[in-house]
């Protein structure tokens, strides 16, 4: 094998096992951010029953505060009837404490009509508080984890860089220049594999006699289209060496 050439498929298979980790953690704050909408949504559907539900109960104590103010009306106006001269005085009378229990029964009605629905509220906040609770818990866990989850990344991309500066160390100077100014310019990739006379990246065929002249092994090729380094992954020693970096 090409030793320099092996320097090269070396630092970009570390390279893109490093853009792969910083995409996974450039997205955690999108991943975070989706947690904390999804709690956000069930918690405001809750919030919003839950001063629903306050809402009635409320306007229930003020009817039954309405509706004692009116029977104290009542009582005043049936102490009255011993003081009345008149019998067109009493028929007022009469008609005054009718009028007031007809707001009670009015009142009354619509009391009955806010229990039934307080009743019902009542289940419905209490179950959703507990799954409030319950996805509050979960999505925290979630988050735990996503948290570390970018730690372990940011501890994998350090080892990455490690192993990436000691293959530099290794290398020709102007190999090393042309890989870095080809990561710079072609999205990150700067070596490229071949298949079946295909440049895998920029999906061109290479002329057939370089290709050859690629399964060798001898030299290190550029392809006439992407112009990245190339490389043969049909080769023994590049198939051991994939298999070895698997696990990094």
């Amino acid at each position: 094998m090409q030793e320099q050439l092996r320097y090269l498929v070396e630092l970009q298979i570390l390279e893109n096992k490093k853009n792969e980790l910083l995409r996974d953690r450039e997205a955690t704050p999108a991943k975070l951010a989706a947690l904390d909408k999804e709690f956000s949504v069930v918690e405001s559907e809750y919030l919003l029953k839950k001063a629903d539900y306050e809402h009635a109960v409320q306007l229930h104590r003020s009817i039954e505060r309405e509706i004692a103010d009116l029977e104290a009306r009542i009582r005043k106006s049936r102490q009255k009837e011993r003081e009345v001269k008149s019998n067109r005085e009493y028929q007022a009378l009469l008609k005054e404490i009718e009028d007031l229990k007809e707001e009670i029964s009015l009142r009354e009605d619509h009391a009955l009509e806010l229990m039934e629905k307080i009743e019902a509220a009542r289940g419905e906040v209490e179950v959703m508080k507990r799954e409030v609770a319950s996805l509050k818990e979960k999505i925290e866990a979630q988050k735990a984890r996503l948290q570390d989850e970018s730690e372990r990344v940011s501890e994998k991309i350090e080892r990455l860089n490690a192993l990436q500066a000691e293959i530099r160390n290794k290398m020709d100077p102007s190999l090393l220049k042309k890989w870095e100014f080809l990561v710079s310019r072609q999205k990150g990739v700067a070596v490229a594999p071949v298949e079946n006379g295909v440049c895998q990246i920029c999906h061109l065929n290479i002329p057939p006699q370089r290709f050859i002249e690629l399964q060798r092994d001898e030299d290190i090729l550029t392809c006439p289209h992407c112009h990245r380094f190339l490389y043969w992954p049909g080769h023994e020693d590049y198939q051991v060496m994939a298999e070895d970096m698997k696990s990094l």
